[in-house]
């Protein structure tokens, strides 16, 4: 795989983790026809989001919006049985919504065990809009955990940055992991990786 100093994408560093994850046969399900691939790239987010601000405003079922994309997820083999396949491949909103969404219970299993985001920082000096799109990022990972009719959808959440330069922007890495000052948002079970030249450095 290219390093961040190479000619690699965010595509590409998709790509690297889905292929290592689905390889392995611990990642494939036999409780369906033709071995499901829990390993899901762009998997479409539980509900309809507005994105034109860092708060990541979440819109009625309704609204005139679109669904995002999560980079990566490992979805629940759990849920193999409790819902059609096509419910939980991409597709159709009404059918995701109606068979497993809407269904779930507040003590129901997470769908997703894993969620990643990734973004990769090319430049020495970001531009302002780059931390801006990590921030949004982050938030839909933030508010993906417990839904609200209290189903956690999804568990473990990761969001990985790919940086080029030496070191995070200090105010802007702070920005970057202090950002549950949305009060209505759990913060479990998420962190901020960010990968550079002198190494990794996690959130919490």
């Amino acid at each position: 795989m290219p390093t961040t100093g190479e000619s690699a994408t965010k595509a590409d560093l998709r790509l690297h983790l889905h292929h290592l994850l689905a390889a392995d046969p611990l990642f494939t399900s036999e409780e369906v026809p033709d071995s499901f691939c829990v390993v899901r790239e762009e998997y479409a987010t539980p509900f309809k989001r507005h994105m034109g601000d860092l708060r990541f405003k979440v819109l009625d079922d309704h609204a005139l919006g679109a669904r995002r994309d999560y980079d990566l997820v490992v979805l629940n083999p759990s849920w193999m049985e409790r819902a059609p396949v096509e419910a939980l491949q991409k597709g159709d909103f009404e059918v995701f919504r109606l068979d497993i969404r809407d269904k779930a219970q507040e003590d129901d299993p997470p769908l997703c065990l894993v969620g990643i985001e990734t973004h990769l920082v090319r430049t020495e000096r970001p531009r302002k809009a780059g931390y801006d799109a990590v921030l949004r990022d982050y938030c839909k990972l933030l508010l993906s955990g417990q839904l609200s009719n209290g189903w956690r959808f999804m568990d473990q959440r990761y969001m990985l940055v790919y940086s080029q330069h030496s070191q995070p922007h200090e105010a802007k890495w702070r920005e970057l992991v202090q950002a549950a000052w949305e009060r209505d948002v759990d913060p479990k079970n998420a962190w901020v990786a960010w990968i550079s030249p002198r190494g990794i450095r996690w959130s919490g």
